[in-house]
């Protein structure tokens, strides 16, 4: 069972029918974020989960919470189109994707497939074919809700999910989290499982989470990953958490009121008992420059695209098309000097994080507010503000480290986030530390 705002018990179908209304009552807003639903058999599914329940059946971790899943990821009976007009006459999967599955099994109860940039190639979520999903965070739908995960930011942002399912390669789940005012985590690879995903790139690509907020991330986690909600890493506060703020990351373009919040976040921390260690970190910045040079997205893209290029090639996103295509003039070399350089950086990485003996780094989440969809219509204009968007969130991805995007405080809901980026293959901890800093900074 779940609580309303008055703490009294809601039925789980009171809970996905709430969803649905509420849904409806958001218009057009809701109908470009969510491009299929499946309301009869959401409800029926509910209504199961309450019988289970009052026959004293074990209660599923995820049981009743709504759940919307990104378009690159299988669901039995729907077309992975993954925002394209190009997949869109596919022919329907025939069963779920393996994260899909598994939240399903966990007691999520599935309401609608999300918008996406096409193919996932973009970081703004603009989309010709479907629509361009917005910010709720601004009045008029006038500025993006960032991508690729864009409809799915969405529908948490405005309460109809409780999670969304998403993908991440550079920054797609915690990009739009950040500027829709939830939480985005993406894991390190391998942690969830990929079947059934339309990758973009197969060397970043990994499914994410968008929620409401940071603890609600660690409970999907819990479910996914098969652990119980309370077998995580003690932490009761951020007292002796020990961050790493690298010098100069705010620097270069960041948005000055993000810069101000940012530096008010660190010092609550620190004032609550967090050391926190400021110095240079050159590896976040050079991974990023490292995966450009080697053309590792673009190659891996046009690898799983080639043969659609050749058949419907005009059929493309002209903001995505031709950058996949690109990928065909990427040299073997090239590519396996970017790859080499990577693991190079991360080696580096965690010398650095050793030297300062911390255990995460903190950054903004995006060093831009949310672009206005009018400011986007050129290709300059486009790309200036994507290759922006990402340029924090990307080393996450470079390196294969666990990353979350929480918005600070949750009573104040900003288009930004505060990125807290941990070990490689230590999501649990990450999780942990995520849940104690949303705590500290959203105290009344």
């Amino acid at each position: 069972m779940r609580k309303n705002d008055h703490t009294e018990p809601v039925s789980h179908l009171e809970h996905v029918h709430d969803s649905l209304v509420l849904a409806d009552s958001h218009g057009t807003a809701a109908e470009i974020a969510l491009l299929r639903r499946r309301d009869n058999a959401a409800l029926r599914e509910a209504s199961e989960l309450d019988r289970l329940v009052s026959e004293g059946s074990p209660v599923a971790p995820l049981a009743g919470l709504t759940l919307t899943v990104k378009a690159c990821f299988d669901v039995a009976g729907w077309v992975t189109h993954a925002g394209s007009s190009v997949l869109a006459e596919e022919a329907p999967a025939d069963v779920d994707a393996a994260a899909v599955s598994a939240l399903r099994e966990a007691g999520a109860v599935l309401i609608a497939q999300t918008n996406m940039t096409e193919f996932a190639y973009g970081a703004l979520g603009l989309n010709d074919t479907y629509g361009t999903p917005t910010t709720p965070l601004y009045p008029h739908g006038e500025r993006v809700s960032g991508g690729s995960t864009s409809g799915g930011a969405v529908a948490v942002a405005l309460g109809i999910a409780d999670v969304s399912l998403g993908s991440d390669t550079s920054g797609s789940v915690r990009i739009p989290a950040a500027f829709c005012g939830v939480a985005g985590f993406k894991p390190s690879r391998g942690r969830y499982p990929g079947a059934g995903m339309l990758y973009l790139s197969t060397s970043f690509d990994v499914p994410g989470i968008v929620a409401t907020s940071a603890e609600m991330c660690r409970r999907v986690d819990a479910a996914l990953t098969g652990r119980s909600a309370t077998n995580f890493p003690a932490r009761s506060s951020v007292h002796g958490l020990r961050l790493l703020a690298p010098v100069g990351i705010t620097g270069n373009g960041v948005d000055p009121g993000i810069v101000s919040a940012f530096e008010e976040w660190i010092a609550v921390l620190a004032q609550a008992g967090a050391k926190v260690t400021r110095q240079p970190m050159p590896c976040i910045m050079q991974s990023g420059t490292a995966a450009r040079e080697g053309g590792i997205i673009s190659a891996e893209a046009y690898m799983q695209h080639r043969e659609r290029l050749q058949a419907s090639g005009h059929r493309y996103d002209q903001r995505v098309g031709p950058r996949i295509s690109a990928g065909a003039d990427v040299r073997a070399h090239s590519f396996a000097a970017g790859l080499r350089r990577l693991a190079a950086l991360a080696r580096q990485f965690d010398i650095d994080m050793a030297d300062a003996d911390a255990d995460v780094v903190v950054t903004p989440t995006v060093p831009i507010l949310p672009p206005r969809v009018a400011d986007l219509q050129t290709n300059e204009a486009y790309l200036a503000a994507n290759t922006q968007a990402f340029r924090l969130t990307e080393f996450a991805n470079r390196l294969d480290l666990p990353s979350i995007s929480v918005p600070g405080d949750l009573g104040r809901r900003r288009p930004f986030g505060l990125l807290i980026t941990g070990r490689r293959g230590r999501d649990a901890d990450l999780l942990e530390t995520a849940v104690q800093i949303e705590r500290c900074l959203s105290r009344p």
